[in-house]
């Protein structure tokens, strides 16, 4: 039975070694965090998470989703907040019951670690912090936390310790990989709005207060609470770097989210104490060395998290790396390069797709011309479903690969402009005219 070395027991490395458990694999987790489990319930870094298709499907493959239900939040559509106090809304879905789930990434995290610890091949050890990898003689050696060092060689090391990368930046360092991490110029820093069992805030939504430069986002909790995420520039007006005082952070908030900031008691004391993250999307070429080292998930191609596909796009790893294994007999020197082949394209996608929605849920979210399209891509979705399905919708609720997703919405683009050129409303669109570019729009799809 083959061992495998798992740098990283987060999201992405703790699914991963479910479907290896599965396989028969002994496992050895390596962490350079604390236990989960063992710690204080919050230390302001458990950004919540958009949990769809592609998430569920993977840790459907595990049979873990009857526990993961009760973590998961429905958000059935935005409720976007303008200023004067409009809350417009937009639905996520076709229907009532398509929707994506806010999840708690800590509490997630430790149902995953309980299930590895139902299979007694599967070591864990945290507080273990990876130093130094030498490819050349397949040997890792780890820091604990009294300094001494513990030197370990491996058959299989897969780097899963996320956009910060050990692994990764080890493979970069000796030329073995070619790889980049770009930061966004932006941070972010959770902040709770409403206490438990609050109802001024609509439930089941995703609640944004988009204002051009900066942008606040509320996910619900199961217990309706929501935990805020404020998206500021690191510099300049309106900046984390900005707002260093109480009186601005106050005179900020009030101004800019004045019905989220009745909801906020504990602002200062969060903004001061909780860190702001960084942003970055991760490229990496390839993801492997030979057959005895890869990366996956975060770690070899994170992504900004406005289209909220980072922790999809990863648990969609595992599922499709499981699938090599078994259409490959687990001979990971075909494994390997399937894999990154496979996903490469489509994670490319999806980190530009990130990319673009930052910039829609920002600033287009708030125009005209762009909410128009958006009601019109509902109605051709009703009235023609068999012959439109938005990007939104492949992405979110369907496992059509993300290069062929952004492909479509490429072609939706064009289309919703052609249709849309000189309309204001809903009201005034020509279906006649919609019919027949339809026929076009399906002969450029085929």
């Amino acid at each position: 039975m083959k061992e495998v070395t798992l740098i990283g027991s987060g999201l992405a490395g703790s699914l991963l070694a479910l479907y290896l458990a599965k396989r028969g694999y002994r496992l050895a987790l390596f962490d350079a965090r604390p236990d989960l489990r063992l710690m204080h319930a919050d230390d302001g870094r458990s950004i919540n998470l958009a949990l769809s298709c592609r998430g569920i499907t993977g840790m459907e493959g595990v049979g873990i989703m009857p526990r993961v239900k009760k973590l998961m939040v429905p958000m059935r559509a935005r409720a976007i907040h303008e200023l004067n106090g409009e809350i417009k809304f937009q639905s996520f879905g076709r229907h009532h019951d398509e929707y994506i789930n806010a999840i708690q990434r800590n509490e997630l995290n430790k149902l995953l670690l309980d299930e590895l610890e139902q299979y007694p091949q599967v070591k864990l050890h945290f507080h273990t912090k990876l130093i130094d990898l030498d490819v050349d003689n397949k040997i890792v050696i780890f820091e604990r936390p009294d300094r001494s060092t513990l030197k370990k060689g491996y058959e299989l090391l897969i780097g899963a310790d996320g956009a910060g990368s050990f692994v990764r930046e080890q493979l970069l360092a000796r030329n073995l990989v070619h790889a980049s991490r770009t930061f966004l110029p932006y941070g972010y820093k959770e902040l709770s709005i409403g206490e438990p069992g609050q109802n001024h805030l609509i439930h089941e939504h995703l609640h944004l207060w988009p204002r051009d430069a900066f942008l606040l986002l509320g996910n619900p909790n199961v217990n309706q609470s929501i935990t805020g995420s404020l998206f500021l520039p690191h510099e300049g007006k309106n900046s984390f770097a900005a707002l260093d005082n109480e009186i601005k952070i106050i005179t900020f908030f009030k101004e800019s989210f004045p019905d989220a900031y009745a909801e906020m008691p504990h602002l200062i004391e969060e903004f001061t104490l909780h860190p702001t993250g960084n942003m970055s999307t991760i490229k990496c070429d390839p993801w492997h060395y030979q057959d005895q080292c890869m990366l996956i998930g975060d770690a070899a191609h994170g992504v900004v998290p406005f289209f909220g596909q980072g922790m999809n796009s990863a648990f969609e790893d595992c599922r499709i790396l499981n699938t090599l294994l078994e259409k490959h007999n687990d001979d990971w020197k075909e494994v390997m390069p399937a894999f990154y082949q496979s996903r490469k394209a489509n994670t490319d996608a999806v980190a530009q797709m990130s990319m673009d929605n930052f910039h829609e849920i920002q600033v287009d979210i708030r125009d005209k011309q762009f909410n128009l399209k958006k009601q019109l891509e509902q109605e051709l979705m009703q009235r023609y479903p068999e012959h439109y399905v938005s990007k939104h919708v492949l992405v979110m609720f369907t496992n059509t690969p993300y290069a062929e997703a952004q492909a479509h919405g490429e072609l939706q683009a064009q289309f919703l402009n052609k249709i849309c050129k000189k309309v204001e409303r809903i009201e005034e669109i020509e279906w006649d005219k919609v019919e027949k570019e339809l026929k076009q729009y399906d002969k450029k799809l085929a």
